[in-house]
């Protein structure tokens, strides 16, 4: 691989692997499928938990999940709307809103990464990098848009243009262009006359059109034939600069989608168990907020022993069994909300390096509820699960029911890789050691939810957002996997991979240009 001097790497946003493979497999897309045919592909590329847009391109673009990134090498965003309990009073990140210093969030996700990992542009050190499109584009040279504001209105005008699908197709040939550009000017973007080592282009387009259309409407699929011809565009005129046979592309989405059944309604739980919704700017003192829930919710809960309404800490279990002025259990009043199936929260006795994480499913047809624990230990590298069960007979995930995922339920601690192989083709793959890195974070929600995509709330910090029923945040084969893809050089081993994670990505492109990834990184070479 000693000719490559290039790579690019793609996500589009918002893309499930058998739609893909579908069109790729009825000549729809031929651009991707000419990559495709040079290179490694997986039709079982596996995203982060949860399946939402910037946890998981962050861990796309640093080859590490979340976890403890105060005391561990990994990165610092557990999901899309989180509370920060170290502020007082305490503050809420939303990234696709407005923060408390009147500043657009999402431009905060370069901080809020941490210094324990580092991105692609960062690890490969000497040479100039690329990042279009992308908000998490920490160490890059060139960014476009050049300036924030111009990146905000971009997205902007994608999401609320008259003439959507006119707009969206410029949008997606205006930012392979402006990749282009870089190739065929450096001068213009860089210090020196070289071409970009690594460059990222992120084809947002994707996903508004899943939430506005449905991954099922003519709209969305013609703006991934869009999309593909563009890449055709970049392709060509990589090749007419001389630059194409060393160049490697990796194709890729954060998450995949699926269509929810039905609208909840939340009523006036709230009001009924006592629940008051915090949020900084209001001046009633509140005890609950909901960070976010489409069909998965993140709840955040002040401890009843605390009694400053503006500092927060994470309550004990008996205390959310004994919660607020009426003394409800939360545990149990949550899955009275229509749809609840799922439920994750951690022990009180949880450390960075050893705990364990209480799950429990309500059967839809006898309404028990059926128990599970997942037991971790060790740091980010070292890491392993344990995956436990109340009894013999069933278990939260249904992994006993596979043949391959049940053989992990030996009551031994388990690496993220036998996890990968052992549940990459079932709902839930990697949960055992996922969830238990988002809840080591210290900015984790203390309970999570899910309606496993039957029942959409669309809730963000306390508001109802949309009645949208497309979305993407389960844990189902549907949401969690993603289609993977790379190619382009002749130097590439052609070959299908039987399954992979998205945290692979990173360091098989550092492999390529033969550069170390940084400790962070747990994704593994797929070369």
């Amino acid at each position: 691989m000693n000719q490559i001097k290039h790579v690019i790497f793609c996500i589009i946003d918002d893309v499930r692997s058998d739609q893909f493979f579908k069109l790729i497999d009825h000549g729809s897309l031929p651009n991707l499928k000419k990559l495709m045919s040079t290179g490694i592909y997986s039709k079982n590329c596996i995203t982060d938990f949860p399946s939402l847009t910037y946890p998981t391109q962050v861990s796309m673009m640093t080859g590490t999940y979340t976890g403890n990134f105060l005391e561990e090498f990994c990165h610092g965003v557990p999901s899309f709307h989180w509370m920060n309990r170290n502020k007082n009073p305490p503050f809420l990140r939303s990234y696709n809103s407005i923060g408390s210093d009147e500043r657009i969030q999402v431009y905060k996700l370069n901080d809020d990464l941490g210094n324990n990992c580092k991105t692609l542009f960062e690890m490969v050190g000497d040479g100039n990098t690329v990042s279009i499109s992308q908000f998490i584009s920490r160490g890059a040279n060139y960014l476009f848009p050049e300036r924030k504001t111009k990146l905000i209105l971009y997205y902007l005008l994608i999401k609320h243009s008259h003439n959507i699908n006119k707009y969206i197709t410029k949008a997606n040939y205006v930012a392979v262009k402006k990749l282009l550009k870089t190739f065929e000017k450096p001068d213009k973007f860089f210090d020196n006359k070289e071409a970009p080592i690594a460059s990222n282009l992120l084809f947002v387009s994707s996903d508004v059109m899943m939430h506005l259309y449905g991954f099922d409407s003519e709209l969305y699929k013609l703006n991934l034939f869009h999309i593909d011809k563009a890449l055709g565009i970049l392709l060509k005129g990589l090749d007419k600069l001389g630059y194409l046979n060393e160049t490697v592309f990796a194709i890729s989405s954060d998450h995949g989608n699926y269509k929810a059944k039905a609208l909840g309604d939340f009523g006036n739980f709230f009001e009924e168990n006592g629940l008051n919704h915090y949020h900084p700017r209001k001046a009633i003192k509140g005890n609950v907020n909901l960070g976010g829930f489409n069909s998965v919710g993140f709840f955040n809960l002040k401890s009843n022993e605390n009694s400053d309404g503006r500092n927060w800490n994470h309550p004990t279990i008996a205390e959310m069994e004994n919660y607020g002025p009426k003394r409800v259990n939360v545990l149990e009043k949550l899955f009275t909300l229509d749809g609840i199936q799922l439920m994750y929260y951690c022990d009180d006795e949880n450390t960075s390096k050893k705990g364990i994480i209480h799950l429990k499913r309500r059967d839809q047809k006898t309404d028990k509820i059926i128990k599970s624990s997942i037991e971790y230990s060790g740091n980010s590298k070292e890491f392993k699960t344990k995956y436990s069960t109340e009894a013999d007979d069933y278990d939260v995930f249904n992994y006993r029911n596979d043949e391959i995922a049940s053989t992990l339920m030996d009551n031994r601690f388990h690496t993220l890789n036998e996890w990968l192989d052992a549940t990459f083709h079932i709902d839930y793959p990697l949960y055992p050691d996922l969830l238990s890195r988002n809840f080591k974070n210290p900015r984790r929600a203390d309970i999570i939810v899910s309606t496993c995509g039957d029942v959409a709330y669309n809730i963000k910090h306390g508001k109802k957002e949309n009645k949208n029923l497309y979305l993407h945040d389960i844990g189902l084969k549907r949401s969690t996997i993603v289609p993977l893809i790379i190619g382009g050089s002749g130097d590439i081993p052609v070959k299908e991979i039987s399954h992979c994670k998205i945290t692979d990505i990173v360091p098989t492109l550092l492999k390529i240009l033969g550069k170390k990834p940084h400790p962070s990184v747990v994704g593994e070479s797929l070369i």
